[in-house]
C-alpha cells in the first residue's frame, strides 16, 4: 500500500466523486487539492482516499476516508489512518478527532482500535484523542 498526496486536478474529480459518492459529502477539487488528501495505493491503482485538515492550531481533523468496496478487508483503512496520524503529529497537531455516520461501522472500529474515544454524537458520531 502506497499514501500518495493528491496533486492532480484529474485524480482529485475521482476522489471528489468517490467522496460525494461513498462518504456522502460534497467535496470541491479545489479543496482536495490546497489540503491534505491522499490517495491509498495498491499496485498502482486506486484503493481510496485519506485526508486531514487543520480546524485550529494544533487540532485536525481525520477527514474523508474511504476504501473502494473490491479493495476492504485488507487492512488498508487502518493502514492509512496510521500513515496520517503520524503526518499529523510531525507537523505539528496536538489533538485530532473524527466525524462518522451512526450506521458506519468499519472507520469506527479503525478510530477505537487507535485510542479515539466517542465524546458525542447523534447520526453523525464524534471520535478524538491526542496526538
Amino acid at each position: 500500500m502506497q499514501l500518495a498526496r493528491i496533486r492532480r486536478v484529474g485524480l482529485a474529480k475521482v476522489v471528489a466523486a468517490g467522496v460525494r459518492r461513498y462518504n456522502g459529502v460534497s467535496l470541491s477539487v479545489r479543496r482536495i487539492l490546497s489540503r491534505p488528501h491522499y490517495a491509498i495505493l495498491v499496485s498502482g491503482r486506486l484503493a481510496g482516499w485519506i485526508g486531514y485538515e487543520w480546524r485550529r492550531p494544533g487540532i485536525c481533523e481525520i477527514a474523508h476516508l474511504s476504501v473502494l468496496p473490491c479493495f476492504r478487508r485488507r487492512k488498508l483503512g487502518q493502514r492509512a489512518t496510521a500513515r496520517v496520524l503520524a503526518l499529523m503529529r510531525r507537523a505539528g497537531g496536538r489533538r485530532v478527532y473524527a466525524r462518522v455516520r451512526r450506521a458506519n461501522y468499519a472507520p469506527q472500529c479503525i478510530l477505537r482500535r487507535f485510542g479515539f474515544q466517542r465524546v458525542g454524537g447523534g447520526h453523525i458520531l464524534y471520535f478524538a484523542r491526542s496526538l
